[in-house]
């Protein structure tokens, strides 16, 4: 007679403590694992909101300087210094994994390498969840390609975007990878009031509000969309754009530098630009087209889940996750990557078009609901832990 599963004890190992998309996922995963027996043990490099988070959820949190793998380090004393804090990281890990009795370790994003070490210094099974598409530095990216494919016993990417990239990079990850695409809990991207955001800027209801979310950075694509509000400001004068996301610790310059080229386009009045917001439900709940600028291939950005769960067509660039997400022509409109008129084209079809938007947001929350649930997401990782500890 057999009786419950015994509980998995697993170690997720983080790059960051704040609200983007990896941070979410990685909330949602873990408060979701906890209700089908496995104990999580969660450890990020820094303070943030996401332990206040995780402990909502009864999900434990510790804090240990990782060593976290940022662009600004990719010097000669910069990747020393990495050095000494992976090193010391791994054998904090090593004890934490010994003392609770983990059975596996999860590294949340490529960024974060401790856990890998860790896991292979005790023995015990490691998942490395790939969140990027990293392309530069090229040597970065292979160097990457060829850790992963290494120090993984699962390989997990959030797209076949992702896959590939990394998988041309390596054939051993390609190997080990299976995709496993986000889900999410569609109650805080459907649970906002409208009118909040539009009041908070002086806009009315008659105008049209075109949107992004994502952190202010080199590939997110705030430029691009600007050059694509300026060319659409010449044309008509009911839209209205919003840039919602932070910036990471030392590169407010680039949040700077946005400000002042809106300035400099006399777009004062019509792109708005405003902080890392929780409330993600007010900010879609009032926008009538979402888009998705990455000028890079962005590997799979939940917020676009998200804004296809609020109902809200998407215009993005044809690269990376977002085609997995959209259904080109029924939820949205997908982009040569890098045209700003082409983008500024879409969203003047939208735009122009209220049943349109409706009827692409209503195939979009119809897909979310069809192929990326939360339920099913979490169910697969689980499969997947209790898959590789009985094989050891």
């Amino acid at each position: 007679m057999s009786g419950a599963p015994a509980e998995l004890g697993v170690l997720f190992v983080h790059a960051g403590a704040e609200l983007y998309g990896a941070d979410r996922i990685l909330l949602e995963l873990t408060a979701g694992l906890a209700q089908r027996g496995v104990v999580p043990c969660v450890v990020l490099p820094t303070p943030g909101p996401l332990h206040d988070e995780l402990a909502r959820a009864s999900v434990p949190a510790g804090r240990r300087n990782l060593g976290v793998l940022r662009r600004r380090y990719f010097t000669l004393p910069g990747l020393l210094n990495r050095l000494r804090r992976i090193v010391s990281s791994t054998l904090h890990l090593r004890r934490v994994i010994r003392e609770r009795g983990i059975d596996l370790v999860h590294s949340n994003t490529t960024a974060v390498l401790p856990g890998a070490f860790a896991a292979l210094l005790c023995g015990v099974p490691h998942v490395w969840h790939v969140h990027e598409i990293t392309t530069r530095p090229a040597w970065f990216a292979r160097a990457m390609a060829w850790l992963v494919g290494r120090l993984s016993d699962r390989v997990v990417f959030v797209s076949a975007a992702t896959r590939d990239h990394m998988g041309g990079l390596d054939p051993r990850v390609r190997r080990k990878g299976i995709v496993i695409h986000n889900g999410i809990d569609t109650t805080r991207a459907t649970g906002g009031c409208v009118g909040v955001l539009r009041d908070e800027c002086g806009w009315s209801r008659a105008q049209v509000l075109v949107g992004m979310v994502g952190r202010i950075n080199w590939w997110k694509g705030q430029r691009k969309l600007l050059e694509s509000a300026d060319l659409l400001a010449r044309r008509r004068q009911d839209l209205r754009f919003l840039m919602v996301g932070g910036t990471f610790d030392g590169e407010g310059r680039l949040r700077d530098e946005l400000l002042a080229d809106i300035e400099g386009r006399g777009l004062a009045g019509v792109v708005a630009v405003q902080d890392f917001r929780a409330d993600i439900g007010n900010v879609l709940a009032d926008l009538d087209i979402f888009v998705l600028p990455s000028t890079e291939p962005d590997p799979f950005p939940t917020v676009v889940l998200e804004a296809m769960a609020a109902g809200k067509p998407v215009v993005a660039f044809r690269h990376g996750g977002v085609c997995e997400m959209v259904e080109e022509g029924r939820s949205g409109i997908l982009c040569t990557p890098g045209s700003a008129a082409e983008l500024a084209d879409a969203i003047e079809r939208l735009a122009s078009a209220p049943d349109m938007r409706v009827a692409m947001g209503m195939a979009g929350r119809e897909r979310v609901d069809r192929l990326f649930t939360r339920a099913a997401f979490i169910d697969r990782f689980h499969a997947l832990y209790r898959e590789l500890v009985a094989q050891r």
